[in-house]
């Protein structure tokens, strides 16, 4: 019996070992995956007390990019070297390939970008058991009870685009929408679908024509808005949801001759857009301030390394930058 008994302590401990071993190995990956990586975001980053990595889609919407600006600015005094890692919008999977690397590096914290149908609390339940601080950002926030997420209000943003509409055209507005790509569902069931067409029930006449989604491709917004206006000759505002797809909603009006007869109102704001607005080929952009969510995200998640509570989901403002209104 004692002889069968140190026979299974042996096998079991070899177990044990062999386990302890691979788990060092994978977390010895991991952190070698983030050293090839590099560090990014700050020029105290060898002085920094604090290691966060952010994951977000490698887009040219300026959302993005302003949200990068936002959390680069806000590290330094946080004590935080920054990591950022971009990946294709079409492969989400590199996202979670990134999440699970700072999980088990870890990483004192992660920010990452989060959609609609992303399950953030299930990925703030992985971190939390590491150690690690979850932040999630984004333009809507996901379903389910989240303890941290940080945007912007869809359906307040798409109630101000058709207010401005109408605000315009009044019971003559025939609008077509540009919705983000990668959403799921019937556009009808969109956030800024549903504001957009809160605000047109207002004016009884004016109504939405189209609805449509965006595709990753950079120049799906002027194909789309191109395609809006040759199968319906009538609409005269388009409102679109992204910098990129704005752009591409003003090329499309130029190229058709329509500059000045079709109201664009478009989202966020880029140097390129600025001079649409500016020359009248947009009438307005709805800017999201993701620079300001980027700041709240590094205040976040040092809040929460420092032992305070998740702050549960804040949505931010927004702003209106007007142009020279459609005819």
């Amino acid at each position: 019996m004692n002889k069968l008994a140190w026979i299974l302590a042996a096998f079991f401990g070899s177990v044990f070992l062999g386990a302890t071993l691979l788990n060092a190995g994978l977390i010895g990956e991991s952190r070698n995956a983030l050293a090839a990586a590099g560090i990014s975001g700050s020029e105290r980053a060898p002085h920094a007390r604090l290691h966060l990595l952010v994951i977000v889609p490698d887009s040219e919407d300026s959302y993005f990019s302003h949200l990068l600006e936002g959390i680069a600015a806000a590290a330094p005094e946080a004590g935080a070297a920054v990591q950022i890692e971009r990946y294709p919008g079409s492969s989400p999977e590199e996202a979670e390939r990134w999440f699970d690397i700072g999980v088990r590096s870890p990483v004192d914290g992660i920010v990452m970008y989060a959609s609609r149908g992303d399950d953030v609390a299930g990925h703030a339940s992985l971190a939390e058991a590491a150690g690690v601080v979850f932040v999630a950002v984004g333009k809507e926030a996901p379903w389910g009870v989240l303890p941290c997420f940080i945007g912007s209000a869809p359906l307040f943003h798409g109630f101000e685009g058709g207010r401005i509409i109408t605000g315009l055209l009044a019971q003559r507005a025939r609008i077509g929408v540009i919705l983000p790509a990668g959403g799921s569902g019937s556009p009808e069931e969109d956030s800024l679908y549903k504001g957009v067409a809160a605000a047109v029930a207002t004016y009884r006449g004016a109504r939405i024509v189209d609805a449509v989604r965006a595709l990753p491709d950079i120049f799906s917004g002027e194909a789309i808005a191109m395609a809006l206006l040759e199968e319906n000759p009538g609409i005269n505002a388009i409102f679109c949801a992204t910098s990129r797809d704005t752009l591409g909603a003003a090329q499309a009006v130029l190229d058709r001759g329509l500059a000045g007869k079709v109201a664009i109102i478009g989202a966020d704001e880029t140097p390129e857009l600025v001079r649409h607005l500016e020359g009248g080929v947009v009438t307005a952009s709805i800017v999201r301030d993701s620079r300001r969510i980027g700041v709240e995200a590094v205040r976040a998640f040092v809040s929460i390394h420092e032992g305070y509570p998740p702050p549960g989901v804040l949505e931010l403002d927004f702003t209106v930058r007007s142009g020279s209104p459609a005819e």
